[in-house]
C-alpha cells in the first residue's frame, strides 16, 4: 500500500473504507492515528542551562511536564515544543519583545545544537552540499527533532531567492496536539545554522504566518 493512500485511509472515517465485517473487528480509529511528538534530546537542547533559572520559570516548565533537573523521556507530546519555546523565550529575554525573544532563543538553541555530535555532522554536511541542497533537505533534518513538522522550499522566479514554507505534515495539520513552530524562533535557528555553515550572506524574512494551521512562509536569499 502506498504511503499516500495509507495516510488518506487513516484520515477517512472507518465506514468509508471498511466493510461491515472488517468494521466489527477493526482497531479503533484513534489507535490507528500517529501522534505528534517532539524528541527528548531536542527539548534537552532547548532547556540547556535552564536549571539555573528562577523558581517561576521552573514552575512554568513543570506545568508543561518538563523538569530540567530530571532525565527526559525519549519523546513528549508535540504541543510541548511550542509551550517550552514560549516559556523560555519570555524568561531568558524578558527585556525583549516576544518576536525578538523567540528569535534569540532560536539562535541559542542552534548554538547548543552545533556542539552536539549530531549538530557537528549536520553542519559538516551543510558545508559540503551548499545552502540550496541544505534547504531542500530541511524536512529530513527536522526528523531529528520531531515527527510532525514539514518544510517545502522552491526557488522564486527572477533570481529573487527562495520561498520556504514550514507547517505540520498533512496527517497532523488539523490536530490540536500539533502546533507549528513560532516563526521568529525558526528564523533564529536557521539564521544561526546557515551562518555556521559558512553562508554569511544568509537573509530570512517572514512573509506570512497562519497561527491556526501553524504555517509559516519565509523568503530567503543567500
Amino acid at each position: 500500500m502506498s504511503r499516500v493512500f495509507h495516510d488518506v485511509m487513516e484520515l477517512l472515517p472507518l465506514n468509508t473504507w471498511s466493510t461491515p465485517q472488517t468494521r466489527t473487528n477493526a482497531v479503533p480509529h484513534r489507535a490507528l492515528r500517529r501522534e505528534p511528538v517532539v524528541f527528548g534530546h531536542a527539548l534537552e537542547t532547548l532547556m540547556a542551562g535552564a536549571g539555573t533559572l528562577g523558581p517561576q520559570a521552573l514552575d512554568a516548565l513543570a506545568g508543561l511536564g518538563l523538569s530540567p533537573g530530571e532525565p527526559l523521556r525519549a519523546a513528549y507530546p508535540g504541543v510541548l515544543w511550542t509551550g517550552a519555546i514560549h516559556v523560555l523565550s519570555s524568561v531568558l529575554y524578558p527585556h525583549l519583545s516576544a518576536p525578538r525573544a523567540e528569535f534569540m532563543l532560536g539562535r541559542r538553541f542552534m548554538e547548543h545544537s552545533l556542539v552536539t555530535r549530531m549538530g557537528v555532522a549536520m553542519n559538516a554536511h551543510a558545508r559540503a552540499v551548499g545552502p540550496e541542497r541544505t534547504l531542500l533537505r530541511l524536512t529530513h533534518n527536522l526528523r531529528t527533532l520531531n515527527n510532525f513538522m514539514g518544510a517545502a522550499a522552491r526557488e522564486l522566479p527572477g533570481q529573487r531567492g527562495w520561498e520556504l514554507v514550514m507547517r505540520p505534515l498533512p496527517e497532523f495539520l488539523l490536530m490540536a496536539e500539533a502546533h507549528g513552530e513560532p516563526p521568529h524562533f525558526t528564523r533564529g535557528v536557521l539564521t544561526t545554522a546557515f551562518h555556521a555553515a559558512g553562508v554569511s550572506s544568509f537573509r530570512m524574512e517572514g512573509v506570512r504566518y497562519d497561527e491556526q494551521l501553524g504555517a509559516s512562509t519565509f523568503h530567503i536569499t543567500f
